[in-house]
């Protein structure tokens, strides 16, 4: 808890360690834990599925909110990220949105190209994978998430 001058500010902090904040489920239906989304630029204090690899501020963290409705979303800290399907997750794998709106790429143990991270893979870049997950349909993995 920070307590200001003006008072307190309360921070809500999810189970998993994720810092929570409520936005308005603007995707069209109904919430998707771990579905990774974007700020609405249509709507208000609302979020949208991220539409590319570049402008994610956070993972829904709850199911079955309706379209409209407020719903928390994780935007720093340790959450359950929504994997592109088919693909696994690599303990401690550089974790980047993937190319499949609101869906997560923790496959990598590093960035593509070697050396210094170029500006294109350094953007799409969402934290770090906290454990290894096998490759299916719809599979959550752990990570600490921070957005650049």
């Amino acid at each position: 808890m920070i307590t200001p001058a003006g008072g307190t500010i309360r921070i809500p902090i999810s189970s998993e360690g994720g810092y929570l904040t409520q936005m308005i489920n603007k995707t069209g239906a109904p919430s998707v834990k771990g579905t990774i989304v974007s700020a609405s630029t249509a709507h208000a204090n609302s979020f949208m599925l991220q539409a590319n690899e570049y402008d994610a501020i956070g993972a829904v963290y709850e199911d079955g909110i309706a379209d409209g409705d407020l719903c928390s979303v994780v935007t720093h800290g340790i959450a359950d990220l929504l994997l592109e399907d088919t693909t696994a997750a690599v303990l401690g794998a550089w974790v980047k949105c993937s190319s499949t709106d609101g869906r997560a790429d923790a496959s990598q143990l590093a960035p593509s190209g070697g050396g210094f991270v170029n500006a294109t893979e350094h953007f799409k870049e969402i934290g770090h994978c906290l454990e290894a997950k096998n490759a299916g349909s719809d599979v959550l993995a752990r990570c600490l998430i921070h957005f650049n």
